[in-house]
């Protein structure tokens, strides 16, 4: 009975906080979704383009400087106590007064290396416009380093519905402010001026809605010594993690123009989208989930693991096979004909689906302390895309160097089995049990395609 009551009790809030992460980041994605619309028929093309590389050189260098602060809360045995708590938080704030400085820095250097031509013309890079959007969004890491620990600390235990909500409550004056700005001046600050919004209601948010003390400065040497053993590794998986995640804008960035590229970021955006679900729900419930299995019952943790992975599975590659064949009719359906281009890549992009769900196997080595596993699969991640993408580009255009964004994560999937059987977490009949979806979806999609055909839309 010991062990029982626990294991419902965590059976419980997962479904519970599994509930809410979906639902509410469904109502999110669907919020986001229609403020896109809106706005790509306010905005030009090489608007979102150029946004689209001032957003992944800002999420870079957060990630390059990511110490895993939140994660160490959920893991850590200390992640209730304030002294640890109030640690981190002083961290945070540390963090983003640097990030700041540094990133006007950087807009300041790619102005005066676009000045001095460095840039091809036609690039991305060379837009005048980028390094004013890039020291804008500046703002945004120095405001997000006040963020209450209380978000971290509902996150540990599972309670994740007023974290939904601010998130949110915080998006509809956001999306309302870039809705107002383009009606007033149909340029990118909108998008801007969107986002600072949206950073300062959830930063406000998470210190008034949110239960537990409140957060002050204070610095325990014990703490930082826990954050850095533990952070050092995320450290290293996150700016690698951020390459090989973000570097198809990056390198498209110099490869293609600002049009060129905001198609792709609509693209980019839709499939993001439902990726977004399942990375939430997966970073967001499992990791504790995880976490606290670990930390109560080590030898449940394989159990556990594969009771996620189904439903995980289901999604994903039901989704993989579906898109595949009719991922077309959304960007025909949804948006104006200057970005139906980026149909035939979402056709492409879904099938990083198939490689999606072995983050979950991720989330086990981080609740197992063992962050450093994904620093290699994240580096041959990193390697084939920056390796492979720019050839690809070379001999067969963008659908080519598309093809190879959407395989990228495969390459990774012999080591990752390797550490999932080294460490009791593989099981090759519910890894062969799940592949039929895929067929299941891409049926589902060729029927779907032959429903609309028949009542006069694109086949």
């Amino acid at each position: 009975m010991s062990v029982s009551a626990p294991a419902l009790s965590l059976r419980h809030r997962v479904i519970r906080a599994g509930a809410w992460t979906l639902g509410g980041h469904a109502t999110s994605q669907a919020l986001r979704l229609a403020s896109n619309l809106m706005m790509t028929r306010l905005l030009a093309p090489e608007m979102f383009g150029v946004m689209a590389l001032a957003n992944v050189i800002m999420v870079g260098l957060q990630l390059f400087s990511d110490f895993g602060l939140a994660q160490g809360v959920v893991q850590s045995s200390r992640g209730k106590d304030p002294v640890y708590l109030n640690t981190v938080w002083t961290l945070q704030i540390l963090r983003g007064g640097l990030l700041w400085l540094l990133t006007l820095g950087i807009g300041i250097a790619i102005h005066l290396l676009a000045v001095l031509n460095w840039f091809p013309a036609e690039s991305v890079y060379a837009d005048p416009v980028l390094p004013y959007i890039i020291a804008a969004l500046s703002i945004n890491v120095l405001i997000e380093g006040f963020v209450s620990t209380r978000l971290a600390t509902a996150s540990r235990n599972l309670t994740l519905g007023r974290v939904t909500l601010i998130e949110l409550i915080g998006q509809g004056p956001a999306q309302a402010c870039m809705l107002a700005w383009a009606l007033w001046d149909r340029s990118v600050w909108a998008l801007v001026a969107g986002s600072l919004v949206y950073s300062l209601l959830r930063v406000a948010l998470s210190h008034k809605l949110l239960p537990g003390e409140r957060n002050a400065l204070h610095w325990d040497q014990a703490a930082f010594r826990e954050i850095l053993g533990f952070g050092k590794w995320i450290f290293l998986t996150s700016i690698l993690g951020f390459l090989s995640a973000n570097g198809d804008r990056l390198l498209l960035g110099g490869l293609t123009d600002s049009e060129t590229l905001g198609i792709y970021a609509i693209a980019f955006f839709m499939v993001g989208a439902l990726r977004d679900v399942f990375a939430k729900l997966i970073g967001s419930v499992s990791f504790p989930a995880f976490s606290e299995v670990v930390r109560e019952q080590r030898d449940a943790l394989k159990r556990t693991y594969y009771r996620f992975r189904l439903p995980v599975d289901i999604a994903t590659l039901s989704a993989s096979g579906l898109l595949f064949a009719s991922g077309h009719l959304l960007i025909h359906f949804l948006y104006d004909d200057r970005y139906h281009a980026a149909g035939a890549m979402i056709e492409i992009l879904c099938i990083s689906f198939f490689a999606l769900r072995y983050s979950l196997a991720g989330q086990c080595f981080m609740a197992l302390g063992l962050p450093k596993l994904l620093a290699p699969t994240m580096l041959i991640r990193l390697i084939a895309l920056f390796g492979f993408m720019p050839f690809a580009f070379h001999w067969w255009g963008l659908q080519g160097a598309v093809w190879t964004i959407a395989c990228n994560g495969l390459f990774t999937l012999p080591l990752t089995l390797y550490f999932k059987t080294r460490h009791g977490l593989f099981d090759l009949k519910r890894e062969l049990a799940v592949l039929p979806l895929l067929g299941v979806g891409y049926a589902a999609g060729l029927a779907l395609n032959h429903a609309v055909s028949l009542l006069g839309g694109p086949a």
